[in-house]
């Protein structure tokens, strides 16, 4: 029933989706970087007295003023990332239902973390397998235009997508994209928006058809 409320006013692409997109912290699991490390550190080495709230926005706006802060800011991420990544947690259900859905559509990744902690989590997990793309924030600090990337390497039309996410700036990503959204909400209130909201893995795998 509520699949098909969500396909007849618009959230959801009618039938089975041809590709798949996901952010992993958050959603397929959880990456415990020190943050608020992570922003004295790029305090430092930016010489910005921001509060650097938004992380990736702010850099990104950083970065496109001043292209020489990427190397030293991307440093301080990766650093902050290598000494989290041994303590990073798969969530319950995420191999399957990558494997599961890897056998019938295609499946991509799109991630803020760097091309190094992103190779090492999905060799730890083995969920290197399920993707076709992997897109870092070496290739983008803007969600929107990430998803266009993978788009682009799956070459589907987005009509035909879904990008599976936890935060609202993924929502907002999406709106920007024009994929079509499905939150995993395990944390905050829900958003007052018309898009499949499941708050847990298993709930969302018990939805596919």
């Amino acid at each position: 029933m509520e699949r098909r409320r969500l396909e007849a006013e618009g959230a959801l692409t009618t039938g089975d989706p041809k590709a798949y997109i996901f952010d992993f912290d958050g959603t397929l699991g959880t990456i415990p970087v020190d943050w608020e490390g992570v922003r004295e550190s790029l305090r430092t080495v930016t010489g910005e007295n921001l509060e650097f709230k938004q992380i990736y926005a702010t850099l990104d706006e950083l970065i496109a003023r001043s292209p020489k802060l990427a190397g030293p800011v991307f440093a301080v991420l990766d650093e902050f990332e290598a000494a989290a990544t041994p303590s990073a947690r798969l969530y319950d259900g995420s191999r399957a239902l990558l494997s599961r859905l890897a056998e019938r559509s295609e499946v991509a990744l799109v991630t803020m973390q760097g091309r190094l902690a992103c190779s090492r989590i999905l060799e730890r997990f083995e969920l290197k397998q399920y993707f076709v793309r992997c897109i870092t924030r070496e290739d983008s600090l803007d969600r929107a235009e990430q998803l266009e990337f993978a788009l682009a390497e799956m070459e589907v039309d987005r009509a035909y997508a879904m990008f599976v996410a936890d935060r609202l700036n993924d929502l907002n990503a999406a709106k920007k994209a024009r994929v079509p959204f499905t939150m995993i909400r395990t944390h905050g209130e829900d958003p007052a928006e018309t898009v499949p909201i499941y708050h847990s893995l298993a709930e969302f795998a018990e939805s596919l058809p």
